[in-house]
């Protein structure tokens, strides 16, 4: 639950539609702030006194006391060259555009949190990536997006506290992997891709929003954080968890050169290659994670019978 130690804040959230944004702006009304929500959606209509849905910048004020930037169209599809310049400027122009609003404002937000993931540091077999780790030389899609995205935040980082979300695969109900997965891994075909042996580095929905709460109450943070739990899993260990929560068999796997097939670049960089990543600034700051194993954080998935 987000509790702030200020009171009655104004945000400006992008991508407050999405699967992390829906959940922080429910977490968010019930602490009691006010919320404009920047989407896609046209003529989306709000049934709460305190979110307002705009489409454009233009529209309102630019008076917030903390804007948090999750806009970015999916990159879980098969890279296209038209995906991938869909992706990047989903990404880019919309950041550009906060960033030029917050250099503009003769009273800029407090806090300005913004997305990247941790497609930034690339990936490894070997390395446990930190906060304080450098990059891989790799030149991947993944890490391209992330460094620019990154560096467009950073500019107004002498205007306001900036930091920067280093996202992993996020578990929760409603959306996400789980939401991918469900289908196939309850009617039992669901199983490892490749060898299983990959790291996958996930968080539950619930620590995304436990940390974010951490950030707004903990002034000191600056830069990137990691949002991934402290105990990263294989990608067979995800998959055997997933399929004894459903109570189906784990008999299936895809091979390795089927998930090239289906995935293409992006299969090779995000499904079949490893990222270990250490969450040392969220601990460092006396977070203490609600699920730091991955069969927690599935055990905790679809407390309904009927959910299954």
């Amino acid at each position: 639950m987000i509790k702030l130690l200020q009171k009655n804040c104004k945000f400006l959230i992008s991508g407050a539609t999405g699967f992390i944004g829906s959940k922080l702006c429910q977490e968010l009304l019930s602490d009691g702030h006010r919320i404009v929500a920047l989407t896609r959606q046209k003529n989306k209509i709000s049934t709460h006194e305190n979110l307002k849905y705009i489409n454009d910048l233009n529209e309102e004020n630019f008076d917030y006391d903390i804007v948090i930037n999750l806009a970015g169209a999916p990159i879980s599809v098969y890279w296209t060259q038209k995906n991938q310049q869909k992706i990047r400027e989903s990404r880019l122009n919309i950041t550009q555009q906060i960033v030029e609003k917050i250099m503009n404002s003769e009273t800029p937000p407090k806090l300005f949190i913004s997305g990247s993931a941790i497609g930034f540091y690339g990936t490894s077999s070997s390395i446990i990536f930190s906060e304080n780790s450098q990059p891989t030389n790799q030149n991947l899609f993944s890490q391209q997006i992330c460094r620019d995205w990154e560096r467009e935040a950073l500019k107004v980082q002498n205007k306001t506290r900036v930091v920067l979300l280093r996202t992993g695969v996020v578990v929760g109900e409603g959306g996400g992997i789980i939401k991918k997965l469900t289908a196939p891994f309850k009617l039992g075909l669901g199983g490892k891709i490749g060898d299983g042996k990959q790291i996958m580095s996930w968080i539950h929905l619930q620590d995304v929003m436990g940390i974010l709460n951490l950030i707004m109450n903990n002034f000191s943070i600056v830069g990137a954080i990691n949002l991934v739990a402290p105990n990263a899993c294989s990608n067979y260990e995800f998959s055997q968890k997933l399929a004894k929560k459903f109570s189906r068999p784990f008999l299936f796997h895809m091979p390795k050169i089927i998930a090239k097939n289906l995935f293409g670049k992006m299969g090779e960089e995000l499904v079949l290659s490893s990222q270990k990543i250490a969450p040392h600034k969220a601990i460092e700051n006396g977070y203490d994670f609600k699920y730091a194993h991955i069969e927690e954080a599935i055990d905790a998935l679809f407390t309904s019978e009927n959910a299954l």
